[in-house]
C-alpha cells in the first residue's frame, strides 16, 4: 500500500516506506508514554554521542521496537548488556539441553533393561499366557509413554533455544585480513609543491604536501574548503590549476558515490576481475568473512545498502591483485549503521598502506590510528602530527 501511494506520487518507494515505518516506531513509543527529541537523525557516532537534550532512543531492528533510556552512550552500553545477557541465555539452554539429552539417554537404558529382565522372566516364570502378554502390553506402554514424555520435553527445549537464539543479535563477525604492502614503507607515495586547487576563490593558499610509507593522515576543514577537490586531484580525476604532483601508481579513490564499483556488475565478479589470479573459493570466503555472504555477492552491487557496497570497494581494492600503497577516502562513514562502521574501522586499523581520509566524523577519525592531521586554517594547509 505505501509503495503504491508513493508510486503515484513520485516519490522514491524505498524511502516513502521507510518514512511511514518510522513514523509508526515513534507513535508506538509515545504511546508507550516515551518523550522523544525531535531532532533529525545525525549521521556519525560522534554527533549521536553528543547531542543535548535527548532523553530517550527508540531502536527499530529486525527483533521489534526497543526505548532505551538516557543518551547514545547509556544506549551503547545497553544494547552491549543486552546482547551479552542474550548469550549467556543461549549458552544456560544449550547446557540444559545436554543434560536432559544425557538423562534420557539414562532413561531408556533403564527402560530396556527392566524389559529384558521381564522377557528373561517370562520365559522360567510359571505363569497364564495371558497375565504374560498382560504384562508385556503394560511394559511397551510405559516404553511409549516414555518415549512421547521425552520427544514433547525435547522439542519445548528446542523451540527455546530458537527463540534464544533470536534474541542474539544476528550482526556477522567482521574478519580482515591486512592487504600485502610490499614495497619499503618509507617510500614516497605523494608529493605537492605549491599545488593551486581548482574551484577554489584566489585567495586559497596553495598546497605543499608529501606522504609517506605508511602515514595515516586525516583531512579536517569546513564545508568547501577543497578537502574532496584534493583527493581529486590526487586520484587524477582533476588537474591542478598550478603546481606540481607527484602519485604513486598504487593509488585508489573512493568517493561518497563509490563509484569504483560497477553498479550493474556482482561484488564477486568484481573483486575476480581485481585479482584474476587467485582462486573464487579464496575470494568467496573473503568476502563472507566481510559480512557479505553468498546471495548478496551475486547480485548486482547497485541493490546492496550503502555499508554493504562499502565493504565490497574496500575489498576491490584491498584484496586486489596489485597491492594498493596509498588508500584514499571521502566521507567513508556517511549513512553508515552501527556494524558497517565498526567493520570500516577494522578494516582501516588492518590496512598497512598509506592512508588519506575526509570526514566529519572524529570518532572514526581518532578510530583508525592516525599519524597526521591536515587541517585547512586561515593560513592554509597545515600538517600537523594527531
Amino acid at each position: 500500500m505505501a509503495t503504491q501511494t508513493a508510486t503515484k506520487t513520485g516519490v522514491d518507494p524505498s524511502k516513502y516506506a521507510m518514512s511511514v515505518l518510522l513514523q509508526y516506531a515513534v507513535s508506538r513509543a509515545c504511546h508507550a508514554g516515551h518523550e522523544l527529541a525531535q531532532q533529525p537523525v545525525p549521521r556519525d557516532e560522534s554527533t549521536l554521542a553528543d547531542l543535548a537534550g535527548v532523553q530517550r532512543i527508540v531502536e527499530l531492528s529486525s527483533l521489534g521496537l526497543s526505548s532505551y533510556g538516557e543518551n547514545y552512550t547509556f544506549y551503547v552500553e545497553a544494547r552491549e548488556q543486552e546482547r551479552r545477557n542474550a548469550l549467556q541465555n543461549l549458552d544456560a539452554l544449550k547446557h540444559e539441553r545436554r543434560r536432559s539429552e544425557q538423562a534420557m539417554r539414562l532413561q531408556r537404558e533403564r527402560q530396556e533393561r527392566r524389559q529384558t529382565r521381564g522377557k528373561q522372566l517370562s520365559k522360567t516364570a510359571n505363569q497364564a499366557k495371558i497375565l504374560l502378554d498382560r504384562q508385556k502390553e503394560r511394559s511397551e506402554s510405559a516404553s511409549g509413554a516414555l518415549r512421547k514424555q521425552q520427544v514433547g520435553s525435547q522439542a519445548k527445549l528446542n523451540q527455546r533455544i530458537h527463540e534464544a537464539a533470536q534474541a542474539v543479535a544476528t550482526e556477522t563477525p567482521i574478519a580482515v585480513h591486512a592487504a600485502p604492502v610490499p614495497r619499503p614503507y618509507r617510500r614516497t607515495l605523494a608529493e605537492l609543491i605549491d599545488v593551486k586547487l581548482p574551484y577554489l576563490p584566489d585567495t586559497s593558499g596553495p598546497v605543499s604536501l608529501t606522504l609517506s610509507g605508511q602515514q595515516r593522515v586525516g583531512v579536517e576543514g569546513n564545508n568547501g574548503c577543497g578537502k574532496s577537490t584534493l583527493l581529486r586531484v590526487l586520484s587524477g580525476q582533476l588537474a591542478p590549476v598550478d603546481g606540481k604532483i607527484r602519485v604513486t601508481d598504487e593509488v585508489a579513490y573512493l568517493d561518497q558515490a563509490l563509484e569504483v564499483l560497477d553498479p550493474n556488475q556482482t561484488i564477486l565478479d568484481q573483486l575476480k576481475r581485481a585479482n584474476s589470479g587467485a582462486a573464487e573459493a579464496g575470494l568467496r570466503t573473503r568476502l563472507a568473512q566481510l559480512g557479505l555472504d553468498a546471495q548478496k555477492i551475486m547480485v548486482p552491487s547497485g541493490v546492496l545498502s550503502g555499508g554493504e557496497r562499502l565493504k565490497a570497494a574496500l575489498a576491490c581494492v584491498l584484496y586486489a591483485e596489485r597491492p594498493v600503497q596509498l588508500l584514499m577516502l571521502d566521507e567513508p562513514s556517511n549513512h553508515l549503521d552501527l556494524p558497517s562502521l565498526e567493520a570500516l574501522e577494522a578494516m582501516l586499523r588492518e590496512y598497512r598502506g598509506g592512508l588519506l581520509v575526509v570526514s566529519h566524523d572524529e570518532r572514526l577519525l581518532e578510530r583508525i590510528q592516525l599519524t597526521d592531521r591536515l587541517r585547512v586554517t586561515e593560513k592554509g594547509w597545515r600538517l600537523l602530527p594527531s
